[in-house]
């Protein structure tokens, strides 16, 4: 088989269209389809990435007289699925690939794009679900958006292990309004936080700090505060209207939005 009839074979076996096997090497469709008929061929260095896309050896894909080694022949292991057949040989796909764009485009945009598999497969729409995710509600193993949900997600409001956004939730959360196990925010919720308002174990805010460990202008500790005003509750409540009444008056009137919210957690504290 020629390079051409391989790289044919390999990409309709992973259920890719020539658009996205394309966008994975960084060239057009109509580069693919050239590749496809002979009429060019891929440079070096995107051969060695269509080897590496495809788990086949650069040997194979060059030397027409070459076929895959037998190893890669069908079994039939309950963990392996057969895509197709070439000169009477059954082969195996031995990546996972599967990926659906919908009709109905929003702007230059996908309504729905979904593309997963196991490489680094991106999906880009409306509604994006992928390995990488871009789009208004993102999600994927790193998601972009405005809604994103990942394991790393960046956007207006992020849900991640590690979470980077306006509103920002996660294990590790950065942004405006965070809360994580730690948090690095304007307004900071978590176990370790760090902010102008934090409140969390072990809370550090440049304005206002409230935890079992507080450190900050106003600090209200249970068992710790450090701070040029302070409380420390030994496990009782805050004298609230006293916290209160330092936060009026020591807070710079320019964080009143967050002065309120200050307040409430104090309570709720």
């Amino acid at each position: 088989m020629t390079l051409g009839e391989k790289i044919y074979i390999l990409r309709t076996e992973n259920g890719m269209s020539q658009e996205s096997f394309g966008d994975s090497l960084g060239v057009s469709r109509q580069s693919v389809s050239k590749w496809e008929t002979g009429q060019s061929v891929p440079e070096l260095d995107k051969i060695v990435l269509i080897s590496r896309l495809f788990g086949v050896t650069t040997d194979y894909l060059l030397k027409e007289d070459l076929e895959r080694p037998e190893w890669e022949e069908a079994q039939m292991e309950p963990d392996r699925t057969v895509y197709g057949s070439v000169t009477n040989k059954v082969y195996v796909s031995r990546r996972y690939h599967f990926e659906y764009k919908s009709k109905k485009m929003v702007g230059n945009l996908p309504l729905v794009h979904i593309h997963t598999g196991t490489g680094l497969y991106r999906a880009r729409g409306v509604i994006a679900i992928g390995n990488i995710a871009e789009g208004i509600i993102a999600i994927g193993f790193a998601a972009m958006g405005g809604f994103a949900l990942g394991l790393f997600s960046v956007g207006l409001l992020a849900l991640a292990t590690v979470a980077v956004g306006v509103l920002a939730f996660g294990s590790f959360a950065f942004g405006i309004i965070t809360a994580g196990a730690v948090s690095v925010g304007i307004f900071s919720m978590g176990a370790l936080t760090f902010g102008q308002f934090a409140f969390g174990a072990s809370a550090h805010g440049a304005q206002v700090a409230v935890g079992d460990v507080a450190r900050g202008n106003i600090a209200l500790g249970y068992s710790q505060a450090v701070g040029n005003y302070t409380q420390i509750s030994n496990r009782q409540p805050f004298d609230y209207e006293n916290a209160c009444r330092l936060i009026d008056e020591h807070v710079p009137a320019y964080w009143s939005f967050f002065k309120t919210w200050a307040k409430g957690m104090v309570k709720l504290f």
